[in-house]
């Protein structure tokens, strides 16, 4: 029986998101995904708009927008948010609604271009919402979705990986592997979601693929003086302190027994991820801690031919 599920967390909109894109990266892929011929997005899962903010400046002007998300308090302060960014838009162009992304409030064939980021990753039925937003697309529009793999991204080498033994950073690998399919088995997500979306783009029967990776990296090097940097490492400190985020110990413990873990294992691999982190802090302090910390984090695209095509047999 799957865990009824949570409000979306408020720590994922935290002022990390504003760290996300290279400004020059999105432009190459608004030219690329051809958005400036599209007069209207629908941002599926929109929480705060931090997405759909930085893509409607793309369209073809004036531009309509739709933000749905489940969650009312998104759907709440969402609207402000937006106009601030973009004050004189017409509030007729403008769609802020509740609504769940397997039963999207939107009639068919209605946008141009369809999106989500970091949405899929959350959802039980993720299928069932790539067919929703293909709903709600015309025909020959476009859908782009943006999900990562985090169990790659939680993996980076840093200055101190090579302090630690082979077993640990085996057992480090375990943990999130096993947490990650404790939250698949309990209906949460899959949160290495990015790999699987090409062939699931392809399956729904999506034309004219693209698939792209960020090329943004998250680098900690010293002073760590950049705006980036300090808010990173600042975010990094509060999930620690206030025991939420990669630190919500209950979360953690409870996924990981789910996919196959054992309380010995949680705690010695708990314990040595807690002197991982304070060591790291230290040597941030001394001012000797450097990592790239990469992310893989797809951008796939495609769109919905003119008329409906058979689907290729469906995928593992």
């Amino acid at each position: 029986m799957p865990t009824p599920r949570k409000p979306h967390s408020e720590h994922q909109f935290g002022p990390q998101r504003d760290f996300w894109w290279n400004p020059d990266f999105l432009d190459l892929m608004a030219t690329r995904w051809r958005l400036s011929e599209a007069s209207s997005l629908a941002d599926i899962g929109c929480g705060l708009g931090h997405w759909s903010r930085l893509l409607y400046g793309y369209l073809k002007q004036p531009a309509r927008l739709a933000c749905i998300d489940r969650e009312p308090r998104w759907v709440s302060e969402a609207p402000a948010r937006f106009r601030t960014a973009f004050p004189a838009v017409r509030l007729d162009l403008l769609t802020f609604a509740e609504g769940d992304a397997t039963n999207i409030p939107l009639p068919d064939d209605s946008f141009d271009v369809a999106t989500c980021q970091t949405l899929l990753m959350h959802l039980e039925r993720p299928l069932e919402a790539l067919r929703e937003m293909i709903r709600i697309i015309r025909p020959g529009g476009l859908l782009i979705c943006t999900e990562p793999n985090n169990l790659w991204n939680i993996m980076n080498f840093t200055s101190l990986t090579a302090t630690e033994t082979v077993e640990e950073t085996v057992r480090r690998f375990e943990f999130w592997l096993r947490y990650h399919r404790g939250k698949r088995a309990a209906g949460q997500g899959d949160h290495t979601i990015g790999d699987l979306l090409p062939g699931w783009f392809a399956h729904l029967g999506l034309t004219e693929l693209g698939i792209y990776q960020t090329d943004r990296a998250m680098p900690y090097y010293p002073p760590y003086d950049t705006a980036a940097q300090k808010t990173l490492i600042e975010q990094e400190q509060q999930w620690k302190r206030t025991a939420t985020g990669p630190w919500d110990r209950d979360d953690l413990k409870r996924n990981v027994l789910r996919g196959g873990g054992s309380q010995e294992t949680f705690d010695r691999t708990f314990a040595e991820m807690e002197r991982r982190f304070d060591a790291e802090q230290q040597a941030i302090a001394a001012g000797q801690f450097h990592a790239g910390f990469g992310a893989r984090t797809y951008l796939v695209s495609g769109r919905k031919p003119a008329q409906d095509s058979r689907q290729s047999p469906i995928l593992g």
